[in-house]
């Protein structure tokens, strides 16, 4: 039993003296206890598109979506996620007809498609996400395989859109028409005629 009490003793100063010498950054365990990291990186082209778009607004912004959730039985659930979210607004170039053109004498009218959203980016970089739960509901997502980070990001997307449209982000259109048309003069050297945006 002594000889059992000492060899507890004689590893506990062991450990001890370990541990103050990688303090002191004497002794490196790095490389003993370290682990050592793989990484694979893996490209993919899953679709190429030919994108008619002519982007004239960027808007950025910050989204949040939450979840509050109460059980009688279990507890709360909450949790807030916010991100940056980028929006580009613009023009699709593919909804102009024959008809979107119109020859006058000396003008050519180009009668533009509605602005509306091309893109919406989140920021993945800037995601910050708060969660809090009762002991009973933590124990019951890890048994049920609940992911509350994994919800708030797939409500994200919805989120986001929603926001979007009751901000009412949209640019307006006759502010991008004045803008084309204060370009015109430039486009009119190349086409040999005026252009007008309408």
């Amino acid at each position: 039993m002594r000889k059992l009490m000492g060899l507890i003793v004689f590893l506990l100063f062991l450990m001890v003296l370990v541990m103050f010498l990688s303090a002191m950054n004497i002794l490196d365990l790095s490389s003993v206890f370290g682990f050592s990291r793989t990484a694979t990186s893996v490209l993919q082209v899953l679709r190429s598109e030919s994108l008619l778009f002519l982007a004239t607004d960027r808007i950025t912004t910050y989204v949040y979506t939450d979840i509050d959730e109460n059980s009688l039985l279990l507890g709360n659930r909450e949790g807030l996620l916010i991100m940056k979210v980028t929006y580009i607004y613009g023009l699709d170039l593919e909804k102009l007809t024959e008809d979107s053109l119109e020859q006058n004498f000396n003008s050519i009218t180009v009668h533009l498609p509605d602005v509306e959203m091309l893109e919406m980016s989140p920021d993945l970089s800037t995601v910050e996400i708060y969660t809090k739960t009762s002991g009973l509901v933590w124990l019951y997502d890890q048994i049920a395989g609940y992911d509350m980070q994994d919800d708030l990001l797939k409500q994200l997307d919805s989120v986001a859109t929603d926001f979007a449209c009751s901000e009412d982000l949209s640019p307006d259109r006759s502010e991008i028409i004045t803008r084309l048309n204060g370009f015109a003069p430039v486009l009119a050297e190349y086409a040999g005629t005026d252009i007008l945006f309408e």
